[in-house]
């Protein structure tokens, strides 16, 4: 809740408090005003705190109480059979070990300041020399802060300082300049119980300055010891005027003359001299407890803003909802279950109208001091931690209402001290939302178990759950809650978690749940430090508890690795000590083992990635050369075929000229023959000197010579064309004479002519007679033309390629894989060079920044009977 701011305090005359000039506050310089980085970012906390802290030597482990208490933490971890901090214990014994351990840290301090003659000076949260108490680690002060306050101790402060003055009362309480409005109303509300007062306080010693308190975090009891500096509103350095009917706007106004060293003993001297929370009175048990809280928690900003009950848990232990008033089903049946018993079972707050009416601030804490009805008259008694400005309906100072009857009953007295009374009904109306914690004493134990999950972008109940055992039967509590972040805000990271649980009966987690989670400690929805539920009759047994958890992750906040990386030298003590706080609340859960482990599994899955497409790209390649044998005996088939058709071709051709040569030679005998016979008888005798084996011979001859030029271009060719079938191939040692009967015939048709042997010179030249017309040279060219066909080679068959064939998607479409057709082997090797193992995977929806949700988180569990409660984790594989 943010918290309006104080009233100034009001004075007899204008007083400007004019301080000589100093340097202006550094600008914040957190991850909200940081520069963003783009890309992927690592949400990992260890890696980059184990590098910060590579220098640290091994004598801190046991010289720092801070890493101290983690080691044994850590032990303890690894003696539990969960994968996070498991404690079951009487619900006080907490508190008891955290006493017995503060008690003897301030005895060791007095003792050694007595021996010294020292007063106590707190190195760790020195106010004069650390700006880190009032500064977080992202560079934020106190939204009051306007320049370094002053700084004294308590005995120069107060003329007669005292712890307590007759106890604490609602009425010490007044706010001073800082907005923890939230944390003074807790106080207020416990002081209404003075028991609870006294368990904050554990020991002090006033002459020495120093004091021990307990305060309850994250499930359990911390001490924190303190010296007595507290910051003041006037220094001594400062320049005072009094100036009377002062114009603020244009700074003008009566000086007046005054003695200097008596305004600045009144303006130095009691309990308004302080700067934050402050009693009136001279008791200091406020300021030093709110300083201590502020150290506890790291700096006075970390506790700017906040709600009541989470501030009234972290004093008392006890279990803080807020409940929204205009959800309550039976308004009888929570005053008289509920608001009855304040400072006895609950003690309650309120937030106050963002609006505000009547008196009322506008989101303000206010605590509920008291409850009281008489017949159908119902009233409640709060306070402003203002210490002014209170309720102006019925029942406040001044009403109509109030008889002296009335004021004797309810001890009331009007004043203007932020104490007053309202009916049920109005502050139900004025207050929508109510803060209530409910207490625990030594007659209740407490069982938890911490554990840390792999949180999914999706929404929806985990795997991982809860089981718990009790053994009596009667009232339980339960409460799932995560680290609260107070105290390590620059360093949470990007992810902020709100929770929810079911509750079942053990082997019924399917059925119906016996209750579930409906409030939060806070009224936050998008960050919920805890969500509870209680059921006021439990029977014994086990019962599981289920829960999911909603993560979202912020686009303005810097990741723990960016924090440690911004702020390891600039502020390297302020990283330490908040980094330390940091580890300690992680360690509950084993933060680091689960990054370890995740760290594993995201290398052995990236090998898995790196192998899975190596084979891929293995497998593509095996295909591809599959395909290509494939492509090449398409291309030899068809080749094959093609030479097959040219060879026949070339048989065919020669066949043809053999029969041509054949026909060619019988033409020209009976060419011969008729021409013989039209000369006569001479002539033939005359031929007789021609044999009819020179003729047989010379057809033979004409007939090789005619194959032999159809196929002497295409010997080569023939003599490669391995796949054809070798019986449809031409036997290379036969000659065409061998294969064909043509000559051989020819020379039996010619044995009966009658040869002439004249001689060539005798032959006649006359013309031929006219009935061999058909013979002339005419016919002669065509049959050259004819012959000149024949005898043109048989082009041989040109080689094929792929393109030559048509489309086959088996053997021509590109290899791709059946499970990622994005992925090729090319892309696969340039990721594995370029990004490492794994690189190749696909980015999701969040691209190169992917979702590395991890939230710590436990089960407590508060039942009645002397046997505490057993909690564990049933972790599910995965983490999640």
């Amino acid at each position: 809740m943010a918290d309006p701011e104080p009233p100034p305090d009001p004075a007899p005359f204008p007083i400007r408090i004019v301080r000589d000039p100093k340097p202006p506050l550094p600008p914040p310089d957190d991850s909200e005003a940081a520069n963003i980085p783009t890309g992927k970012r690592n949400d990992e906390f260890y890696k980059a705190w184990n590098e910060f802290l590579i220098a640290e030597p091994k004598r801190a482990k046991t010289t720092s109480r801070a890493l101290k208490s983690i080691v044994e933490e850590r032990k303890e971890v690894q003696k539990t059979t969960g994968d996070g901090l498991q404690i079951e214990e009487n619900a006080a014994k907490s508190w008891e070990q955290a006493a017995v351990e503060c008690k003897a840290k301030v005895a060791a301090i007095e003792e050694e300041c007595l021996r010294l003659n020292q007063k106590y000076t707190d190195a760790m949260f020195n106010l004069e020399e650390n700006s880190y108490c009032l500064q977080s680690l992202g560079g934020r002060f106190p939204k009051a802060i306007d320049a370094p306050p002053w700084i004294k101790r308590v005995e120069d402060i107060f003329e007669k300082p005292q712890f307590f003055i007759d106890g604490a009362s609602a009425t010490d309480v007044h706010q001073g300049a800082s907005g923890d409005c939230w944390f003074l109303a807790a106080l207020m509300a416990v002081s209404a119980k003075p028991s609870l007062i006294d368990r904050l306080c554990i020991a002090r010693n006033e002459k020495v300055g120093v004091y021990g308190f307990v305060f309850y975090r994250d499930g359990e009891w911390v001490y924190e010891v303190i010296d007595d500096k507290l910051f003041l509103r006037v220094g001594d350095d400062d320049d005072l005027e009094i100036v009377r009917g002062l114009d603020m706007a244009k700074k003008e106004g009566l000086v007046l003359k005054f003695d200097e060293e008596k305004l600045m003993k009144m303006l130095q001297k009691g309990g308004e001299a302080l700067y934050f929370g402050h009693c009136k009175s001279e008791e200091t048990w406020l300021p030093l407890i709110e300083k201590a809280y502020a150290k506890a928690h790291g700096d006075y900003f970390a506790i700017e803003g906040g709600f009541a009950s989470e501030g009234i848990e972290d004093l008392t232990g006890g279990v803080a909802v807020v409940l929204d008033s205009e959800g309550i089903l039976d308004k009888d049946r929570f005053w008289r279950e509920q608001l009855l018993q304040v400072n006895k079972k609950y003690l309650f707050g309120g937030g106050s109208s963002p609006t505000g009416a009547k008196g009322f601030v506008g989101g303000h804490a206010y605590a509920v001091l008291e409850a009281w009805e008489e017949g159908d008259l119902r009233l409640l008694k709060l306070r402003n931690p203002w210490g002014e400005v209170e309720w102006e309906g019925d029942w406040s100072d001044g009403s109509k209402l109030w008889t002296a009857d009335m004021m004797t009953k309810l001890k009331h007295t009007f004043g203007d001290d932020g104490v007053f009374w309202i009916s049920y009904l109005d502050f139900l109306k004025h207050f929508p939302s109510i803060n209530r914690v409910r207490l625990f004493d030594s007659s209740w134990s407490v069982g938890q178990q911490w554990t840390c999950c792999q949180i999914p972008w999706t929404v929806d109940y985990l795997d991982t759950q809860f089981k718990f055992t009790i053994f009596e039967r009667g009232p339980a509590v339960l409460v799932l809650a995560q680290p609260d972040d107070r105290y390590f805000y620059n360093l949470r990271g990007r992810y902020l978690y709100s929770l929810h649980f079911r509750v079942y009966r053990e082997g019924d987690e399917e059925g119906k749940y016996i209750v579930r989670s409906m409030h939060n400690s806070g009224n936050e929805k998008v960050f919920t430090r805890s969500v509870s539920a209680e059921i006021e009759d439990l029977e014994p047994g086990t019962y599981g508890v289920v829960f999911k958890v909603t993560a979202v992750r912020s686009t303005v906040l810097s990741t723990a690795e960016e924090a440690i990386v911004k702020y390891a030298v600039d502020r390297k003590e302020k990283l330490l000590q908040v980094g330390r706080r940091f580890d300690y609340a992680q360690t509950k859960g084993n933060l680091k083992a689960m990054e370890a482990e995740i760290k594993r599994k995201e290398k052995l899955e990236s090998r898995e990635e790196v192998k899975k497409e190596w084979r891929k790209v293995r497998k593509m390649n095996k295909q591809e050369r599959q395909r290509a044998r494939l492509r090449k005996q398409r291309v030899k088939e068809a080749m094959r075929e093609r030479r097959k058709e040219f060879v026949l071709k070339q048989r065919v051709r020669a066949k043809e000229k053999k029969e041509k040569a054949k026909t060619k030679a019988k033409a020209k005998a009976k060419k011969k023959e008729r021409v013989g016979s039209a000369n006569g008888q001479d002539d033939v005798q005359k031929a007789g000197h021609v044999s009819p084996a020179s003729v047989e011979q010379s057809v033979t001859d004409e007939a090789k010579v005619s194959a032999a030029d159809g196929t002497k271009d295409n010997e080569a060719e023939d003599k490669s064309a391995d796949a054809v079938d070798p019986g449809d191939e031409p036997n290379p040692t036969a000659t065409p004479t061998e294969t064909r009967k043509g000559p051989t015939d020819l020379s039996h048709g010619l044995e009966n002519l009658s040869i002439s042997t004249e001689t060539p010179s005798t032959k006649r030249s006359t013309p031929p007679c006219s009935s061999l017309a058909h013979d002339s040279p005419s016919s002669s060219s065509d049959d050259d033309e004819e012959d000149e066909a024949y005898d043109s080679p048989i082009s041989p068959p040109s080689d094929l390629e792929d393109n030559d064939f048509s489309w086959d998607s088996d053997l021509d479409a590109p290899v791709s894989s059946s499970s990622d057709t994005d992925s090729d082997r090319s892309s696969v090797g340039k990721h594995h060079r370029n990004s490492g193992m794994g690189a190749g995977k696909k980015a999701g929806i969040f691209g190169e920044d992917p979702w590395q949700a991890l939230c710590v988180l436990g089960l407590r569990v508060y039942a009645k009977g002397e046997e505490p409660v057993k909690v564990r984790v049933v972790k599910a594989e995965g983490g999640s």
